[in-house]
């Protein structure tokens, strides 16, 4: 059983153009990542990447509910901090 989520979300900037970010999601639904993900962003769309094992999440220093920006389309990765819902 999946202990979280990488969930990929597409983004489109002012000019239309795509981008995109991935976050680790420390949730074990599928759904409910995602929307914690949709959540974080202002993306228009997300998928789940793969799962992740109770190891990669505590490797990724996430406590459950908790999303983690890894990185996007301009930079990777981001050294943002973990946001807890």
């Amino acid at each position: 059983m999946a202990a979280g989520f990488l969930i990929l979300v597409a983004t489109f900037d002012d000019e239309g153009n795509f981008g995109h970010v991935t976050y680790a999601v420390a949730v074990a639904d599928a759904t409910e990542a995602i929307r914690i993900a949709m959540e974080e962003s202002t993306g228009s769309a997300a998928v789940v990447s793969s799962e992740l094992s109770e190891a990669q999440v505590r490797d990724l220093h996430l406590n459950a509910g908790e999303v983690l920006a890894l990185y996007d389309n301009k930079s990777d990765p981001i050294t943002s901090g973990a946001f807890r819902h």
